[in-house]
């Protein structure tokens, strides 16, 4: 279960209830001993949420999509959207961040514990999963508390299915009917049935719905502003076993609001005072990521390195209580890694941000985060995690997972969002929209510094090279604009821009065209520096401080970055990965991994991949001390390199 402001109510049981809420209006949690009586006003911890479909479209411009109707009768008002964070406080000053998930058939019910999916798709059968309407809310505390519930949508109104992410986890047979399907102020329902299956835990709730009137406050005494319509529900639910060696009673009054949800709750959980509010911040304040990797793959590399046999990792999920599950998926969106070495990806659904722990065995999920709407590209900028999507929201995660903030585009951001690190060394993200729209959006709050339209249409990537914001454009054009401000410096105008690539170190921008033509460009005053001609369909394009590489499908170039002159060649590929000042680079061949020496092309490793599962497309990146090749059949590779003294 969870309170009535997402946060999960199993949480509270097994870890003791919040510091007492002083009480509010007419609301005043029961005295022990007290008989369970209806308070005038006082509502339940629990909300349930309808479920409007995210039908994922391959048309990124298909943001307005038809949806069946929505079940849940009139209850379904209270729900809000897809992809809606809530922010609450409860009395012990926690902070939690909650997200929605709104979806139909069987993406919801896969992405709970094992135990759960499998027991749920025993209870319904495939073909009943399969038209559910679901939803599923996800939080997470700023101590790092997670928690999941998982609700369906039916024409008997909400009922709660199951929750999991804390010492303790449900599966509700049959589920409890948190909201009738026309619910209003006077109803009284009830539900009875296993919180576990086979009745390893049972559960009674009683429910009376009534009038929000007001006015509930804060721990301070500010008032918590309401929506008209808002409703009012109190409820006692008893969950415990046979021979009552468990057992806890949650006695919860809760408001909620009209496309926000639950916004304010107080009551007892084992009468122990506890109680919550929602807080509607525009950005919430984020931790920092705590382990950092001393050195990354790419900066450990030298001429001497070896690598160590690499090793498909299998995905996996873990619960506190219902242990580890199997994961799978497909991987469409390029993925990025963060500053304490985690693989960031999109769920095969593309509705999810997930972030994977690496070990040599097993990617384990760290955290999901579901900023509404298709994801269309993700990037790092410091510790955050910023993730664009179809809804044209730019959405930021801190390494905890909690959603920090989510600004508005004009368009969609298909770039992956870049770094900026202004004066004070704090990087800022940079996003370019299709509309050709280029924005410098503070890390912290979420608000736009400056806004400077390219007055076309822009192309992927935006990339950023010292002082500079570099992107290119439909009218084949290629703009620097001053980081700081926002200010043209200088354009271009080479040709169809069909991949760029930018280098601090030597100071060059690269762009490879459509025609073929690889020009490489002075970064500060836009002068041509090269200009040579490449054939074959290009894979990927890199440039360091000695090397520009361009990797085609039957061959891969390297070229002097000053001259731009033919140093080696090397077999056609998939992916280079390297930094800006790498001495080797790694070739990613659709049957091999390569180490090899930048300057002069020298092969100093090379270990075989295994192509018995071809993939449409693959991505290669390093991550942490690793180096990972992610296929978009669900296939995870991960290399790491010998010590210097021998095999780990």
């Amino acid at each position: 279960m969870t309170d009535a402001l997402g946060q999960p109510m199993l949480a509270l049981v097994t870890t003791g209830a919040a510091e007492p809420t002083a009480p509010h209006s007419e609301f005043a949690p029961r005295t022990s001993g007290e008989p369970p009586t209806r308070r005038r006003t006082s509502w339940l911890a629990w909300v349930a949420i309808p479920l409007v479909v995210l039908t994922l479209g391959s048309a990124l411009d298909a943001v307005d999509q038809g949806v069946p109707e929505v079940a849940g009768g009139t209850s379904s008002r209270y729900v809000p959207p897809d992809g809606h964070r809530s922010v609450t406080v409860d009395a012990a000053g926690v902070q939690s961040v909650s997200e929605s998930s709104r979806t139909i058939g069987i993406e919801a019910v896969l992405a709970a514990p094992g135990f759960v999916a499998a027991t749920l798709f025993d209870a319904l059968g495939a073909d009943e999963v399969a038209q559910a309407q679901w939803w599923r809310s996800t939080s997470v505390s700023d101590n790092g508390q997670r928690g999941a519930e998982l609700n369906r949508l039916t024409n008997e109104g909400i009922e709660q299915v199951a929750s999991w992410g804390g010492p303790l986890g449900f599966v509700f047979d049959p589920p409890i009917r948190l909201l009738p399907a026309e619910v209003q102020p006077g109803d009284e329902w009830n539900s009875s049935g296993d919180a576990l299956p086979g009745g390893v835990l049972t559960y009674t709730a009683t429910f009376a719905a009534l009038r929000a009137d007001g006015p509930f406050t804060d721990l301070d005494g500010r008032e918590i502003p309401l929506t008209g319509g808002c409703l009012g529900v109190e409820s006692l639910i008893v969950i415990d076993n046979a021979d009552a060696s468990f057992s806890t009673t949650i006695d919860e009054s809760t408001v909620w609001c009209p496309g926000r949800g639950p916004v304010w709750s107080s009551g007892t959980i084992n009468n122990q005072p506890s109680g919550r509010f929602e807080v509607r911040p525009v950005a919430v304040p984020f931790v920092v990521a705590d382990d950092r990797p001393p050195l990354g793959f790419t900066d450990s590399l030298t001429p001497s390195s070896r690598l160590l046999p690499g090793r498909v990792l299998p995905l996996q999920t873990s619960d506190p209580f219902f242990g580890e599950s199997e994961a799978s998926g497909q991987f469409g969106v390029p993925p990025t890694a963060t500053t304490d070495g985690r693989l960031v990806t999109v769920n095969d659904q593309g509705d999810d941000v997930q972030v994977w722990n690496l070990d040599r065995m097993t990617a384990s999920l760290s955290w999901v985060g579901h900023p509404g709407g298709t994801v269309v590209a993700i990037g790092t900028v410091g510790d955050l995690v910023v993730a664009t999507t179809a809804n044209r929201r730019v959405v930021a995660y801190d390494p905890q997972g909690r959603r920090v903030w989510s600004w508005g585009s004009d368009e969609l951001v298909i770039a992956p969002p870049v770094a900026f690190r202004g004066d004070d060394g704090s990087p800022d993200v940079i996003v370019a929209a299709r509309s050709g729209t280029v924005s410098r959006v503070d890390a912290e709050r979420g608000v736009a510094l400056w806004s400077q339209s390219l007055d076309a249409d822009a192309r992927a990537p935006v990339l950023v090279v010292g002082d500079l914001v570099v992107v290119a454009d439909e009218r084949e054009r290629l703009t620097a604009l001053d980081a700081t401000t926002g200010a043209v410096v200088w354009r271009d105008e080479p040709g169809a821009i069909a991949r760029l690539t930018v280098s601090a170190s030597s100071g060059l921008i690269v762009t490879l065209l459509e025609s073929g033509s690889l020009m490489a460009f002075d970064a500060t005053t836009g002068a041509e520096r090269w200009n040579t001609a490449i054939a074959g369909s290009s894979t990927d394009l890199l440039a360091t401080r000695d090397v520009v590489m361009v990797m085609t499908e039957e061959s891969s170039v390297a070229l002097d970055s000053r001259l731009g002159n033919v140093l080696w060649r090397a077999p056609g590929g998939v992916a280079i990965v390297a930094d800006d000042g790498s001495a080797v680079v790694t070739l990613v061949y659709p049957t091999a991994i390569e180490l090899r020496v930048a300057a002069t092309g020298v092969v100093i490793d090379s270990l075989p991949i295994d192509a018995s599962a071809p993939s449409s497309r693959v991505f290669a990146r390093a991550v942490g001390d690793a180096f990972v090749v992610m296929e978009s059949n669900g296939i995870l590779r991960r290399w790491e390199l010998r010590d210097q003294g021998g095999a780990r």
